[in-house]
């Protein structure tokens, strides 16, 4: 039987576009969705689009770039962005406090997005006998200072994939989350200093940052091991512990 499709969401970001690689390398077909696609690794068997992630319309019509007889096995939904921003910040003389606008934003990118796209997926998959969901989360979603807007969003991510878990079983959907630490990806040098990042290494048992393979082994075995559901797997090298 022919593999069913992989869809990737935030496909151009620093996780997806290394899925999207990867299942590209192993000749699966792929729909890579993100606002801005530039830069995402293009195949014979790789479908771009750009799309509004937080727009169900938009999504619905993403999504039919693959045909109707076709499932979708899995979705990596790795939509979403890191937020630097303290709930109050002094500035000159006066305290300033976190915006509005960009909490708003970053619970856009990070939760909205995700829930949009996981529930359109989810119809399609249940459809045709079922599928696999694997959410982002992050070690964050404890909470973290100076993102108070990021840690909401993923905590948010964590209670929703156990919340659709629960739903979407029935159906032969699971969903799990990866909630990952400090990843050796571009987005996480960016933001954050060498000096702040020496300083997390000092607290993780492991020593060092995760890696992107490890990040993909992870969504791996979450989509292989068909008795996991509604699992939020940490990924951090023991940096809670």
């Amino acid at each position: 039987m022919t593999a069913g499709w992989i869809v990737i969401a935030g496909a151009s970001g620093a996780l997806g576009s290394g899925f999207v690689r990867h299942y590209a390398a192993r000749n699966r077909r792929v729909l890579a969705l993100d606002l801005r696609p530039d830069g995402v690794a293009w195949s014979s068997n790789v479908v771009v689009v750009g799309v509004d992630l937080t727009t169900a319309e938009a999504v619905d019509a993403a999504l039919d770039h693959i045909p109707r007889s076709d499932p979708i096995e899995l979705l990596v939904n790795a939509v979403g962005m890191i937020w630097n921003e303290p709930v109050v910040a002094l500035k000159g003389a006066r305290f300033v406090a976190h915006a509005p606008e960009t909490f708003g934003k970053v619970i856009g990118a990070n939760l909205t997005a995700a829930f949009v796209v996981a529930t359109r997926v989810a119809a399609r998959m249940a459809r045709k006998g079922g599928g696999v969901i694997v959410n982002f989360s992050s070690l964050s979603a404890n909470g973290i200072a100076g993102q108070a807007a990021y840690s909401a969003a993923k905590a948010g991510v964590a209670g929703m994939t156990r919340a659709m878990a629960a739903e979407l079983g029935p159906m032969s959907v699971r969903v799990n989350a990866v909630a990952a630490g400090f990843i050796d990806v571009v987005s996480t040098r960016a933001a954050l200093s060498e000096a702040k990042i020496a300083e997390y290494l000092a607290r993780t048992p492991a020593g060092r940052l995760g890696s992107l393979a490890e990040v993909i082994d992870a969504v791996e075995f979450l989509t292989a091991n068909r008795f996991v559901n509604g699992a939020v797997l940490d990924l951090d090298g023991g940096l809670k512990v």
